[in-house]
């Protein structure tokens, strides 16, 4: 007998949920996209609501309306008279979360090229099978059919969770929305990044683009610098100025475990180690092996991400704080699957994919963009 329409419905839906779901990192596609594989691993789910994620943020303490103003602590004696204040320092982040789709389609007439013929249950139509050729053709067409899909789907989705939200005004925004190379500018979940007052709502950047800002506007220089030129002299200057980095971006508490950098950065970092002695006496890695090992710094790997050298990006890197920038899904509406039915005048199979969710920041002084010059 040959497949009815239902049972086709059920194989695709199969294989597509095996090529999804294949491994964290998406191993049937080209290059890896560790960013994507991190942000889908450790999404976090909301319930839903009116178009916003809103979250709730605090840095501001004391007097709201006359700051350092009866908020403070001050010595009396007997019966002086103490004063008193109210905090209402609460602030909102607003994200806005946006639907996302990618489909295929699939006709009766490729399957019938394949040796494949098919029973549609909607009419009871019977049609003949080829002997045979029914799960051998099958598998071969999805098989190509499902992994252009997954990759596309991997492929766009991770563009979108590293862009700025520029190029498609009704997808997601990315981590260069949340981690700008110069942070003194941009509204950011409906807070604006270029008002003083609202300093603390910047990344740290060590940029060119950060570096021009910092040169017109000094007090900057407070969130970072420049983009630093890679030199292994005196210990290694790329090496150094992470060093230095860190500490601010644990002083308010951030605790950056994801480092994602480009090529050119990545063998920076290689050349200062090499320059300053970071080998055994067997070698960088044991067994006279020219290769350095995989790169850590502070305890935190060093992972390349193929794709920052697709945007022209092979000299920055990203080191955040994955508690503080992550994505948000709703609930039971990441990845899902779609069949919809083929219209009464077209034998045509449809298969869709949809998100819906936002990558979103309650914290950005515990992350940071680098490059070199």
């Amino acid at each position: 007998m040959p497949f009815t329409a239902g049972e086709l419905s059920s194989i695709a839906n199969g294989a597509l949920d095996f090529y999804l779901n294949k491994g964290e990192t998406f191993k049937q596609t080209i290059q890896q996209k560790p960013l994507l594989a991190f942000m889908e691993g450790k999404k976090k789910t909301f319930s839903g609501g009116k178009g916003q994620i809103s979250l709730g943020i605090k840095a501001r303490y004391g007097n709201p309306a006359a700051p350092g103003t009866n908020d403070g602590v001050r010595g009396f004696t007997h019966d002086d008279t103490v004063n008193f204040f109210t905090p209402a320092n609460i602030d909102r982040a607003n994200y806005t979360w946006r639907e996302t789709h990618i489909g295929i389609s699939l006709t009766h007439t490729e399957l019938k090229h394949d040796g494949l013929s098919v029973t549609d249950s909607n009419t009871g139509e019977n049609t003949s099978a080829h002997s045979g050729r029914d799960m051998h053709v099958l598998v071969g067409l999805l098989e190509n059919k499902l992994e252009d899909f997954g990759e596309q789907y991997a492929r766009s989705t991770n563009l979108m969770l590293w862009g700025d939200g520029s190029a498609d005004a009704k997808g997601m925004h990315g981590i260069q929305h949340l981690l700008s190379a110069n942070p003194s500018t941009g509204t950011v979940g409906g807070i604006d990044r270029s008002l003083a007052a609202n300093g603390f709502w910047r990344n740290r950047a060590r940029t060119a683009a950060f570096g021009t800002a910092v040169t017109g506007t000094p007090a900057l220089a407070a969130w970072g610098g420049g983009a630093v030129t890679s030199n292994p002299a005196n210990g290694g200057s790329l090496i150094q100025t992470l060093q230095v980095e860190k500490r601010q971006l644990v002083r308010f508490g951030g605790n950056p475990t994801k480092f994602l950098a480009g090529s050119d950065f990545i063998g920076a970092m290689e050349v200062e180690m090499r320059a300053n002695g970071y080998y055994s006496q067997n070698g960088f890695r044991g067994s006279q092996d020219g290769a350095m090992g995989g790169m850590m710094f502070d305890g935190v790997k060093i992972e390349y991400d193929p794709t920052l050298d697709d945007l022209g990006l092979a000299k920055r890197a990203y080191w955040f704080d994955p508690k503080s920038i992550y994505l948000m899904a709703m609930e039971d509406e990441w990845r899902r699957q779609h069949t919809p039915n083929r219209p009464a005048n077209q034998f045509v199979m449809y298969r869709s994919i949809t998100c819906t969710g936002q990558v979103v920041g309650t914290a950005f002084n515990g992350s940071l963009v680098i490059e070199i010059a």
